[in-house]
């Protein structure tokens, strides 16, 4: 059998008989099959779909809407993300949906069906459209690169399993505010993964829409994984709770709160700014929920608190939830703060912004571990968030190059605990240590450090100093 066809067989017994209310009852809920048909058109489409049995009243679940390969079908990437999500405790936060093409593969005549499925979902299920997410394989990952560009004005992210080459290029639909800033701060968000033994869709493909993106200046983020084949990535879990952390973090950012939100908003934002310890958790979990921008406001009143004890408790929602550049700008400045605690929970924050390749946070990190001066527990924990930044770039595409060279001439700093915490980090991540101790004095470290600096400079590049600020 066929390596993605194993997977998706592997996948089919998460299909669950039909269940929940009955249709004129309300939303049907759990796992079931169906057929969507437009009574205002022609539009139709085969799905399955997973909703929580207790559906919120007001608009708050999330969306991820599945898209299958090639000779596909409706449960192959649904159960796909329905086990991701359930693996990850999140799955009552979403519905997840996977639609049927009309032939063997997703194609633009496709589109209108979509779109009127899509909408269909949003008006049955309390879905928050600031929380649509697409996730396609193949033949879906080229789908989800096209259709998802196109309709930006819908999607928060775009993941991509192997996905043959898409043009990333003209106007999208336009539906949102279309805020001005650049992309990185306005538009959608992508994920990529690809294997480079993949035989079916060349790794190129990936490649060539990571360039893309990267030239336009979106935030992506793209795992390349070496000896990965067609279909085995999918069963890498590494990858995939990485994805379903991705989806999680991050909302449209252009997708405006409604006038309700944004007084409630507005009422959290007051509240914060002086709220008690034992106040604060559900200001932030609202916050938290709505996140992006717009919850950004309240973390940053938070944030402004003079009690510790509420600044770290509105630190700790940003290791789960991305609320933008300035909430990162303003953790940063808590680097300096008097409280310890303050500091730790920053160096969290911070550090999760970095696996989201923030690049104010990865430069953060690898100036904190880089400074000889700075507290010996503050280098720790820096290294740790270098290590949480670069772990799944090292299946095989070696992109954030700073982090990576940190934590190898880190093997050669002055002081022996930072050598030894830095390789505990790398020995988990590379086969061949080439015979490196961090215990041995400098001169017999010598040949070893040449080894893992030449081996760096072949999967990153040359080291390149940091600009002084």
């Amino acid at each position: 059998m066929h390596a993605a066809a194993l997977v998706l067989a592997l996948l089919a017994p998460l299909a669950a008989p039909p269940e929940g209310k009955e249709s004129g009852s309300g939303p049907r809920t759990g796992d079931f099959k169906d057929q969507y048909r437009d009574p205002a058109g022609s539009a139709s489409m085969r799905y399955r779909l997973r909703a929580p049995s207790k559906l919120p009243e007001r608009p708050r679940l999330g969306l991820i809407v599945c898209f299958h390969g090639l000779n596909g079908n409706e449960d192959s990437i649904t159960g796909f993300a329905i086990e991701m999500a359930s693996r990850n405790g999140l799955a009552d936060e979403y519905v997840i949906a996977g639609g049927k093409s009309k032939d063997n593969g997703w194609a633009e005549s496709d589109d209108a069906d979509l779109l009127a499925w899509i909408a269909w979902l949003k008006k049955t299920y309390p879905i928050d459209p600031r929380r649509v997410h697409f996730v396609g394989m193949s033949n879906g990952g080229w789908m989800v690169n096209r259709f998802g560009w196109k309709h930006q004005g819908q999607v928060a992210t775009v993941t991509a399993y192997c996905a043959p080459e898409a043009a990333l290029s003209g106007a999208s639909d336009g539906k949102a505010g279309s805020r001005p800033g650049p992309p990185a701060e306005t538009k959608s968000e992508w994920y990529l993964i690809h294997g480079d033994a993949d035989d079916v869709v060349r790794v190129d493909a990936s490649r060539v829409i990571a360039k893309q993106l990267r030239a336009k200046g979106y935030r992506y983020i793209y795992r390349e994984i070496v000896g990965g084949t067609h279909g085995d990535i999918l069963g890498n879990r590494d990858v995939s709770d990485d994805v379903m952390r991705f989806i999680h973090a991050t909302r449209h950012k252009d997708i405006p709160l409604t006038k309700e939100e944004q007084a409630e908003i507005a009422s959290l934002q007051g509240k914060a700014k002086s709220a008690k310890p034992e106040e604060a958790p559900a200001i932030l979990a609202e916050a938290q929920r709505v996140g992006g921008a717009p919850g950004a406001r309240v973390i940053q009143a938070a944030l402004a608190n003079p009690d510790p004890a509420v600044k770290k408790l509105a630190l700790e929602t940003c290791r789960t939830t991305a609320y933008g550049r300035d909430v990162l700008l303003a953790t940063i400045k808590l680097l300096r703060d008097k409280s310890e605690d303050v500091k730790a929970a920053a160096y969290g924050a911070i550090a999760a912004a970095s696996v989201l390749r923030y690049p104010e946070a990865q430069d953060a990190l690898v100036r904190t571990a880089r400074n000889k001066k700075a507290p010996l527990a503050e280098r720790k924990l820096v290294i740790d968030g270098l290590a949480r930044t670069v772990k799944l770039q090292f299946l095989g595409n070696y992109e954030d190059k700073a982090p990576i060279w940190t934590l190898v001439l880190l093997l050669d700093d002055a002081d022996a605990s930072v050598r030894q915490e830095a390789f505990s980090q790398l020995e988990k991540l590379v086969k061949d240590t080439f015979g490196y101790k961090p215990d041995l004095p400098a001169k017999e470290r010598k040949s070893a450090m040449a080894k893992w600096t030449a081996w760096v400079a072949t999967k990153c590049g040359p080291f390149e100093q940091p600009a002084r600020k």
